[in-house]
């Protein structure tokens, strides 16, 4: 949704933020043919505070300490961050669009206090194709930009779980045709961080490889 591009490292670590949790990983790919990526870090922690619904940060020294605790502990000062967001100020649609220019420009003319991001979802389009939009407020978004700079942290991108998860299972799709790859786990090297047991464990890692493909994706462009 929104890019930063500073300069520095290589590495890239996905940060998913929601009202109730924090969740750190560090991919990086390896020379192996079977597992092409390893999960090198992983961190998932539960704010022990009441329970919220809100995207917007309260207790901004807290989220700082737990974050730059991961990034120190694995000499990640420098790398690439991209930030994940989930919370009720999201606003998520899948839409079925002919003319997706003139739609999504009228979207975005009604809700200008909004900034949104989209992605077709089917790759040959004839007529109408499926759209998934997302938005959040640009003040939400200003004050995460400014929490990164704040903590000197080297955001480059803000997007959401939906946009991670799409990145990689199109990432897989094409996995399953040239590899027969059937599964996000299995070109992964877990390293015994997380123990893939639920569907909601599942989900955690591929939107962790999705973050990472994003951040990759943006850095590779640049």
């Amino acid at each position: 949704m929104i890019e930063i591009i500073p300069s520095v490292s290589s590495s890239i670590v996905g940060i998913n933020i929601t009202p109730r949790t924090l969740t750190c990983s560090w991919i990086e790919p390896t020379k192996k043919k079977e597992t092409p990526y390893e999960l090198k870090a992983y961190k998932h922690i539960l704010f022990d505070i009441y329970p919220k619904t809100s995207l917007v940060i309260f207790n901004p020294t807290r989220l700082r300490s737990l974050i730059n605790t991961f990034l120190m502990l694995h000499k990640l000062s420098n790398a690439y961050i991209v930030f994940s967001l989930s919370g009720k100020e999201l606003i998520e649609k899948q839409l079925m669009l002919i003319q997706p220019t003139a739609e999504l420009q009228s979207l975005e003319d009604t809700t200008d206090q909004l900034m949104w991001h989209y992605y077709c979802l089917q790759e040959k389009t004839v007529d109408a194709a499926p759209w998934y939009c997302c938005a959040l407020s640009h003040e939400l978004l200003f004050q995460y930009q400014l929490f990164a700079l704040r903590c000197q942290l080297n955001l480059i991108q803000i997007t959401t779980p939906t946009m991670a998860l799409l990145c990689a299972y199109k990432y897989l799709k094409h996995q399953k045709q040239t590899a027969n790859k059937t599964n996000i786990t299995e070109l992964i090297n877990l390293n015994g961080h997380i123990r893939v047991r639920s569907p909601q464990e599942h989900a955690a890692i591929v939107e962790s490889f999705g973050l990472f493909l994003l951040g990759q994706q943006l850095h590779e462009e640049h």
